[in-house]
């Protein structure tokens, strides 16, 4: 079967009947108002017991369908952009393997089962980063792979901390005295795996990966897995008074970097990943201001329209011979009308153009924000990083759709791969009336605020003078490459890399380094094999010594003895 029609067309409907299974799950738990748990009990030592739990009620159900609906279109792409590839299996196998470890991600509610989602992401995505084998591969994985580890360790220390409950269940917790820690174990491990300042600096690096599972790392699975956590713990999170204050400071210190540093890139894939930076500060933002089912909402819209984001880009990837750099690509809306046309309506969804699916959740975030109990700096921070979006997208588009300067001469593009224009046909659909039907379905998504006529009217406004001021900045004298210090600031993303991220590793490695001398190839050889070895060695040594001498004098007696006899 997999011969005939293909393992990746399999794959695709496979994940597509699971989404169909999922949506009549929605309905029938959602009508019912009903939430099933299962445990299995593996072991149980000392009132300690380890169980394997799922869970499986509207949240679960309605995430899991929609990151196999993307799943399913993802495929479909990779049969076309990945033709030709010699591993092809062996790369849809491991892109398997990431959604399977997503949807334990979704589903298990137990802290140390969650590690068989947690750390399969992580280790996953490592290998899919590192699928084009080389150097700039490689040091983008090793720093995507060493970043997540931070996550990965502070989940292990608060399963350390649960221990004293003598169980690891999320959904039922209450207060002991760890529980502060425990709560600020698992927000750092939330803010590594969604990329948060100043863990931000691998999520553009992990853009060396194929594009398709760009598409699907920065649509619905990796980066909000940390988003996923805040969610599922939010009711634990904001028990204490400092978590709401620190996660706008943070969630806003996120969008306007990103946003800043989108101006000044020209690669196209990072610039979208930017992007994906940016969201993820509005959705935590949402988390800091008290609203987790806003920022659920926003992430099933986002996952939407950023996912066609991804596959608009990769097809002018395909098509332009493996080209990023925006300032080589020309002429896009003459020779693939239909995926500028998608691109133009990611790009305004991710703006959140009015009655777009990304205005529904985005609007609702920013009108919270200006209800909210902040400073007026945060207030303006805030609405700054509305208008970065809108001029990032909009010169996004200048220097791809509507450059016309075309250097290269292409005679073999156009829009009639339809493996290439079926999946963004179907996630177009979600892009344009994804947040109406995500409201409408889930009545937590529809949040009601009073405001006057002037401030209910700022976002859009905001929205459309931004889109109005980017046609005076981007214009075809702006187009070309400028250096500077500024440029050379936000090209490397505020130096994070360097300040942050290799400082952090170094040490890491330091002290591992520092404790494999020392106690696995120090004391533990000097207590363990080799020096017991060495133990023997000396005992046997003399022990031999002292029987040769024995023997010696004995026959020497024995000679005597039978001399005389």
């Amino acid at each position: 079967m997999f011969q005939l029609i293909g393992v990746e067309l399999c794959f695709s409907i496979m994940l597509f009947s699971w989404f169909l299974f999922m949506c009549l799950m929605l309905v029938y738990l959602s009508m019912n108002n009903i939430c099933l748990l299962f445990s299995w009990e593996l072991m149980n030592c000392m009132s300690v017991s380890v169980d394997f739990d799922l869970v499986i009620d509207w949240m679960s159900c309605s995430f899991s369908g929609l990151v196999c609906f993307i799943s399913s279109c993802v495929m479909i792409f990779t049969i076309s952009y990945m033709h030709g590839d010699k591993s092809l299996f062996r790369f849809t196998l491991t892109v398997m393997l990431f959604v399977l470890s997503m949807n334990f991600l979704i589903f298990i509610p137990s802290l140390i089962s969650l590690l068989l989602g947690w750390d399969g992401l992580g280790l996953v995505s490592f290998c899919l980063v590192i699928y084009y084998q080389n150097s700039k591969s490689l040091s983008a994985g090793m720093l995507t792979v060493l970043m997540n580890r931070v996550g990965d360790c502070f989940i292990l220390g608060a399963i350390s901390i649960m221990m004293v409950l003598g169980h690891w269940n999320m959904l039922c917790l209450w207060e002991f005295y760890g529980f502060m820690y425990m709560n600020l174990f698992i927000m750092i491990a939330g803010m590594t795996k969604s990329a948060q300042i100043p863990f931000s600096s691998w999520l553009p690096a992990a853009m060396a990966a194929p594009t398709p599972v760009s598409a699907l790392v920065h649509s619905s699975t990796l980066v909000t897995a940390g988003v996923f956590l805040f969610i599922r713990f939010f009711n634990y999170l904001s028990c204490y008074s400092w978590f709401s204050s620190f996660m706008i400071y943070i969630s806003i210190m996120t969008t306007v970097m990103s946003g800043v540093c989108a101006l000044y890139e020209y690669d196209m894939k990072k610039i979208i990943a930017l992007s994906t930076l940016s969201q993820l500060g509005v959705m935590m933002m949402s988390l800091g201001l008290g609203m987790p089912m806003l920022a659920l909402f926003h992430l099933y819209t986002h996952a939407m329209f950023k996912a066609l984001l991804f596959m608009c880009g990769g097809n002018i990837i395909h098509c332009f011979s493996g080209k990023q750099d925006m300032r080589q690509i020309n002429n896009v809306s003459k020779v693939l009308p239909v995926t500028s046309m998608f691109l133009n309506i990611s790009n305004m969804a991710l703006c959140g153009m009015p009655f777009l699916a990304g205005f529904y959740s985005k609007d609702l975030i920013i009108e919270s924000l200006i209800t909210g109990n902040l400073n007026l700096v945060t207030f303006f921070l805030g609405m700054f990083g509305v208008c970065l979006t809108v001029l990032y997208s909009m010169r996004f588009s200048f220097f791809i759709i509507w450059n016309n300067e075309s250097s290269d001469v292409y005679n073999n593009i156009g829009d009639n791969d339809v493996k290439m224009i079926l999946p963004m046909t179907m996630l177009v659909l979600g892009a344009l009336w994804g947040g109406f039907i995500f409201q409408s379905l889930f009545c937590l998504f529809s949040v009601e605020f009073f405001l006057p006529s002037v401030m209910k009217l700022m976002v859009p406004f905001l929205i459309i003078s931004s889109l109005l001021i980017s046609f005076g900045f981007w214009d075809k004298t702006n187009m070309k490459s400028t250096g500077g210090i500024l440029n050379y600031i936000n090209s490397s993303m505020w130096f994070l890399s360097s300040f942050v991220s290799y400082p952090l590793l170094k040490s890491v490695k330091f002290m591992s380094n520092s404790s494999l001398k020392t106690v696995d190839m120090g004391w533990f050889e000097i207590m363990g094999g080799q020096g017991v070895f060495s133990m023997n060695k000396i005992f046997f040594f003399i022990l031999e010594h002292w029987l040769m001498l024995l023997f010696n004098c004995y026959m020497i007696v024995f000679i005597i003895m039978v001399f005389l006899a």
